[in-house]
């Protein structure tokens, strides 16, 4: 015979005990999650240049429009902060990468800072390579 005098579930609801804030009291989790963060300015970035490739769409005067959008000073600022916080995402994606990814040849392996220093040098000469085709095109 059932018990129909309660109807419903009688469990207690689960409550976190966790505090919503409990990342910056390490700072491991700290530095992860700043690090994490960076991309949303990567998004905004990678907005405006979709912004700059639809004004370019629209003629001279839109293009005209974008570019005088990125003279104002908030956006030069962001562009900073942008820059920033993707040099710290390098950064400390580059300082990682060794961890996952061992290189090995035969018995020896490669040491964690000549990968790392391969890296910054590998993103410096793209980088470098990157600018002045575009300088040359511009000329």
């Amino acid at each position: 015979m059932k018990n129909e005098s309660k109807p419903g579930n009688y469990r207690k609801p689960y409550t976190s005990k966790q505090p919503r804030w409990w990342w910056t009291k390490n700072p491991f989790f700290l530095r992860y999650m700043i690090r994490e963060g960076t991309s949303v300015f990567v998004l905004i970035y990678s907005l405006l240049l979709i912004l700059g490739l639809y004004q370019l769409k629209q003629g001279e005067a839109g293009w005209q429009q974008w570019l005088s959008l990125l003279n104002h000073p908030a956006v030069i600022a962001f562009n900073l902060l942008a820059l920033a916080a993707a040099l710290y995402h390098a950064a400390t994606w580059f300082k990682l990468a060794p961890k996952i990814m061992v290189v090995r040849l035969g018995d020896w392996k490669l040491p964690e800072p000549l990968m790392v220093i391969g890296q910054w040098v590998g993103m410096i000469l793209t980088s470098a390579i990157l600018l002045t085709l575009t300088l040359m095109a511009g000329a």
